[in-house]
């Protein structure tokens, strides 16, 4: 059997086997949408990239306690988010700290001169807003399914929700920006 047609337990069986040509199998069926899941929590590529590296070498280490009765998917992006989740808290204490010490970087400036020129059209400001209105899981799911094209499916494996629950919160986060582009209520708050 090729090694691209495998599952991904056989993969990891593999892998863990010392087969490294398996282990590159899984990375290519992987990087993209870890990549993905670690960057909506970080807000960076480059520190998301950093993560999913730290998370295969997780699952290269510890593919020989893999059970392969489990689906490999949410076992590895549980491993991002957990990966995710760590590295955030310490950019957080570290930002806390340099705050206490009144160290300020030039980026957060920069950043913000950006975004207010993207955002200067009209209609751009209102849908901006309507994102940032969102819950955080409507934000990750419309942001996945509709702007990084993903399928309902992928998204509810790196999120641990069910496909039912990724569409109704890219329904309800299209309905939103569509409102509040169109200068209505949301249908929820209409009275």
């Amino acid at each position: 059997m090729n090694d691209d047609e495998s599952t991904d337990a056989e993969l990891l069986a593999a892998t863990a086997r010392g087969d490294d040509a398996a282990f590159a199998v899984l990375v290519r069926r992987y990087i993209r949408t870890g990549t993905l899941l670690g960057a909506q929590f970080l807000g960076d590529r480059d520190d998301a990239e950093d993560v999913v590296q730290e998370a295969f070498t997780v699952v290269h280490k510890k593919a020989s306690a893999f059970d392969a009765e489990r689906p490999f998917g949410p076992w590895f992006f549980a491993i991002v988010r957990r990966l995710a989740a760590n590295r955030r808290s310490g950019e957080l204490r570290r930002a806390r700290l340099l705050r206490l010490f009144r160290l300020r970087t030039i980026a957060e400036p920069l950043s913000q001169q950006v975004e207010g020129a993207v955002l200067a059209h009209l209609d751009a400001v209102a849908a901006a807003r309507a994102v940032e209105g969102l819950s955080a899981m409507q934000r990750a799911c419309f942001e996945l399914v509709a702007v990084r094209g993903l399928t309902t499916g992928e998204v509810a494996a790196m999120h641990g929700i069910s496909e039912s629950t990724v569409r109704q919160h890219v329904f309800r986060a299209r309905a939103a920006i569509r409102a509040a582009v169109a200068g209505e209520q949301p249908m929820e708050e209409k009275s």
